[in-house]
């Protein structure tokens, strides 16, 4: 078979396997409300159950055959690839530009990992190949002194880089926005651009194969490197980071083998082919007021739609590695982020029916959009399973055959409960378990991760620890998505990537709601279903312990200690990553020298807010003006 029928006969597969799954679950609760008639609730209920089973299982199914994927070593990327010769070699004079937009960052760390890469860039000999364009959009006055200072700093000390700086008096729409001015000022300079996060690292070797991978397929306009998660101090980010490392290329091994080249764009740690990302990604205005209507909020998806659309080939690596990414470091600021991300993905619902778009692009829109609304259903479900069980409670002791009584005998339905609960369960844990076992397998991989037994006792805390966690997300994006669709939306902002973790009284602020909900809940589950209270206290006990494990969870001392004891080691932290390693050194140094010198000042050709001094002229060869518009027209249902 071709690769196009391939890709076809899985799609298929995991539709079947899916439908299968969620068909045999359903049919399993079904019977259970059979035994006498069906009322309303029920019907509902069978509804809700049948789209988070299916929910579930397409994740389980994800994961298995990206598990199947890795043990039989058919995760490489269905490219051309160059001719062998030295990364260096550059035939077609192609030029890159790393991209890096910044909100009021840390300077130091941003810097540190620029210098980084650089270095990395250099060692690989492709210098020449590369230029940096850092895209500020920072407010705060401390920040752009900062981003100034160092940037100067940067040029003094790296004479080979061409490296420049840009700042926007008005950051008007965000992260799309900055990078649409870039690309119409100085894109048509480029043939490719790679785009960073402020806490991004890739390698100089993993740069210049994704620009060799561009020139020989000219049909691809980008491919997305996964990137994985490092430098995490407490043991929220740390257990973050250690499940992105294990279960991270399971799942990415399955999306890549069932995405084909109908991939999608994570918004950083990829390379873009400029021109068709300015002829076709300009982002509409969405009909109606914030928060679903207004600016798009996540762009990466759209413009991966668009991209798509136009026929062009869009791809995930996951045979590609020297990606890297930080991990928010506590609770509370990972769900800041996911509040943002809720907002954009809502939106994404009424893009689903915008014209012309792909089947697999309308897809990621709604599996990002089920990625937040699957909590409000969880919670909708618990709920109706509770009135469900009141219900039956209230059925009468004995019924009457004529004038005579006699005993309605109840029919157990435990068995058959346990039986959906242990098949939701397993599709939960098993992808894990077979990251684990793959990684068990190989013996190289497994010293990166302390030995085996630190292997095996990592995913089991880690699987403790998100089960904890899950009924608190559950009410947080509940929260999120009540209040997106009431109205109330969100705004940009820095996000904090350091930091001494998180105290009670702050944790007592954030998480109260969520202990109150919890404790509340179980004193009417206790009074109300006394018979069944011990299937929602699973549920009780982690968002009961929110404030506890918010603090406890962002504690870096507590992640430090984890760390002495071999718990959620990664490759950083074991055999080392050199890029990485520099990035701390780098930091090491600067924070010694912070306070015993003057950073050298900024040299005079930094960009204003208008582009002026650069030594590069702005240009208007490429432009999104005019695309925006009929980027995306929408076709509303009837």
């Amino acid at each position: 078979m071709t690769n196009r029928e391939d890709l076809s006969a899985q799609r298929w597969l995991l539709f079947g396997l899916v439908l299968s799954s969620t068909a045999v679950a359903l049919t399993r609760l079904l019977a259970i409300f059979r035994d006498g008639e069906v009322s309303l609730l029920q019907i509902l209920l069978l509804v809700v159950f049948a789209v988070l089973f299916g929910w579930i299982a397409t994740s389980f199914w994800i994961g298995c055959l990206g598990a199947h994927g890795i043990w039989r070593r058919q995760t490489r990327l269905p490219l051309l690839e160059p001719p062998n010769s030295p990364l260096a070699a550059n035939p077609r004079g192609a030029r890159t530009v790393l991209v890096l937009p910044i909100h009021n960052e840390n300077c130091l760390q941003v810097f540190a990992r620029l210098q980084a890469i650089w270095e990395s860039i250099r060692s690989v000999g492709v210098v020449q190949q590369f230029d940096l364009f850092i895209l500020s959009d920072s407010s705060e006055r401390d920040a752009c002194e900062g981003e100034q200072r160092e940037w100067g700093r940067f040029r003094n000390i790296n004479p080979d880089a061409r490296i420049f700086y840009r700042r926007r008096a008005r950051n008007s729409g965000h992260k799309s926005g900055n990078i649409a001015e870039f690309c119409e000022n100085w894109g048509a300079l480029y043939d490719y651009m790679v785009v960073l996060d402020a806490d991004s690292l890739m390698t100089g070797e993993t740069l210049a194969r994704l620009e060799r991978l561009m020139d020989a397929n000219p049909r691809t306009a980008l491919i997305q490197v996964a990137p994985l998660l490092v430098g995490g101090g407490s043991l929220f980010a740390r257990a973050q980071q250690f499940a992105s490392w294990v279960y991270g290329p399971v799942y990415a091994a399955g999306l890549t083998k069932l995405q084909g080249p109908d991939g999608n764009y994570w918004g950083h740690n990829a390379i873009v082919r400029i021109r068709p990302f300015v002829e076709n990604c300009g982002l509409p205005i969405l009909p109606g007021p914030p928060p679903l209507g207004g600016e798009i909020m996540s762009h990466d998806f759209v413009e991966a739609a668009l991209l798509r659309r136009a026929g062009w080939d869009l791809w995930l690596a996951t045979d590609i590695g020297g990606s890297y990414e930080a991990s928010p470091p506590t609770l509370i600021e990972f769900l800041k982020r996911d509040r943002r991300w809720c907002q954009g993905n809502l939106q994404h619902v009424i893009l689903m029916f915008a014209q012309g778009l792909r089947l697999p692009s309308r897809l990621h829109f709604a599996l990002g959009a089920m990625s937040y609304l699957a909590s409000p259903l969880w919670l909708v479900l618990v709920i109706m399973f509770a009135l469900n069980a009141i219900q039956l409670e209230r059925v009468a002791a004995v019924t009457y055959m004529g004038r005579y009584p006699m005993l309605a005998w109840p029919i157990s339905h435990t068995v058959a409960f346990i039986s959906l609960i242990v098949a939701a369960i397993a599709m939960l844990f098993a992808p894990k378990i077979l990251a684990l076992a793959l990684l068990l397998r190989d013996k190289s991989r497994l010293r990166d991760y302390g030995g085996a037994s630190a292997a095996i006792f990592g995913v089991v805390a880690e699987c403790i620890l998100s089960t904890l966690l899950a009924p608190i997300f559950m009410l947080s994006h509940s929260w999120f998505v009540l209040n997106i669709l009431l109205g109330r939306r969100t705004r940009w902002g820095a996000q904090l990537r350091g930091g001494e973790g998180v105290g009670l009284r702050q944790s007592a602020r954030a998480f109260a709601p969520h202990t109150f909900v919890a404790l509340a809940t179980g004193v009417a589950a206790w009074y109300w279903l006394r018979g069944d209270f011990w299937w929602y206290l699973p549920l009780l006990v982690g968002s009961s312990l929110a404030i506890f494990l918010c603090w406890s969870t962002g504690s870096p001392a507590l992640g430090r200690l984890a760390r002495r004891f071999g718990l959620f080691l990664i490759k950083s932290e074991t055999t080392g990553i050199p890029i990485f390693d520099r990035y701390e050194d780098l930091v090491a140094v600067r924070l010694l020298q912070r306070g015993c010198a003057s950073p050298a000042t900024a040299g005079s050709q930094v960009l204003g807010a208008r582009g002026a001094g650069s030594g590069i002229t702005p240009r208007r060869q490429l432009s999104l003006e005019g695309a925006c518009p009929a980027a995306l027209t929408l076709c509303w249902p009837g």
